[in-house]
């Protein structure tokens, strides 16, 4: 009697094959469910309309409060850039579509809609200038400030993301329909609150990702369409402004991709 990777060939027993055939189908089934119900969680944070202009307004507030570090400058060629006349729709719909394209890993469209508009209200820290104010221009353009914003934007929103999604569970359970039986759910406010919550952590994990990709589009677009391009990188620390080639501007670009491509593909599954 033969045998072939374990199976009796001469007393061959149909129900072995089938029970296989069942297992193997059940490994795959779980494999394809896993990575549908990871997509479907991830989707499910992304933001609503209100809520996408509402991040990207505090995102250009916090450039322009942190353009009033440029007051400390020492250097002292300051360029005064004139941020109104600048509003072209090339440079909008560049800086835009920068930051669009780097989202586009989530597959997701307000993500990507957010990313852009991210990307546009970073030029905030250009109000004073405008204003007429002889400083250190371009301070939301640092490792610093891309740094803070990311980290201050990902607290907010998990925060507030979060508190949303409790508050759902919590009205959907309520509004189960009469004479059916109501599923409790229980929360505990210190886990809640707990900036430590799993949930929380995916969340402002997303968002860190997300806002620091947009940064660096925003980087990307000045530079693919300024051959003199410079930025002030290591303010607070060093106002002087280091020049960027124009030809790392794709590079940048590809680089805040794979940024968002290595979180929704590896670090958020494990995350998740």
């Amino acid at each position: 009697m033969k045998e072939y990777l374990g199976i009796s060939v001469s007393g061959f027993d149909p129900q072995t094959l089938k029970n296989l055939i069942i297992a193997v189908y059940r490994l795959l089934a779980s494999k394809i469910d896993s990575n549908m119900l990871l997509w479907q969680r991830i989707a499910s944070r992304a933001p609503r309309p209100l809520t996408i202009i509402f991040i990207a307004s505090a995102f250009g507030a916090l450039a322009f409060v942190y353009s009033f570090i440029g007051f400390f400058s020492n250097e002292v060629n300051h360029i005064n850039i004139d941020a109104f006349g600048s509003l072209t729709p090339q440079e909008i719909g560049g800086h835009f579509l920068f930051g669009y394209v780097v989202a586009l890993p989530t597959r997701n469209l307000k993500m990507g809609v957010l990313s852009g508009l991210m990307a546009l209200t970073i030029d905030a820290d250009h109000l004073l200038n405008a204003a007429g104010f002889d400083i250190q221009g371009r301070m939301g353009h640092s490792v610093s400030f891309a740094i803070l914003s990311s980290v201050l934007i990902a607290l907010m929103v998990s925060q507030f993301l979060r508190k949303v999604s409790v508050w759902n569970n919590m009205m959907s359970t309520e509004s189960s329909s009469f004479g059916k039986k109501k599923k409790t759910l229980v929360y505990s406010k210190s886990v809640h609150n707990s900036l430590l919550h799993p949930e929380k952590k995916v969340i402002f994990s997303q968002y860190l990702i997300i806002t620091l990709a947009a940064f660096i589009s925003h980087i990307a677009y000045d530079v693919f369409v300024n051959a003199g391009a410079s930025f002030p990188l290591l303010a607070p620390l060093i106002f002087s402004d280091f020049f960027i080639p124009q030809i790392y501007a794709l590079p940048i670009e590809a680089a805040a991709i794979l940024l968002v491509y290595l979180w929704y593909t590896i670090l958020s599954k494990r995350s998740i």
